[in-house]
């Protein structure tokens, strides 16, 4: 799921991915539309982190 992992709401947009995010393939970097948090998902673990 590509919810944020800090307020858990799934309204997002696309962002450009940053640090090491942009040397794992597969990741897609986003910004939660409600909190602002930057966050990066993980297809092959299936988790949302923080950057």
């Amino acid at each position: 799921m590509k919810a944020c992992p800090r307020c858990k709401s799934v309204s997002r947009h696309r962002m450009r991915r940053k640090g090491i995010a942009r040397l794992i393939p597969g990741t897609k970097g986003y910004a939660c539309d409600k909190c602002n948090t930057l966050y990066t998902w993980v297809p092959f673990i299936n988790r949302s982190l923080n950057i």
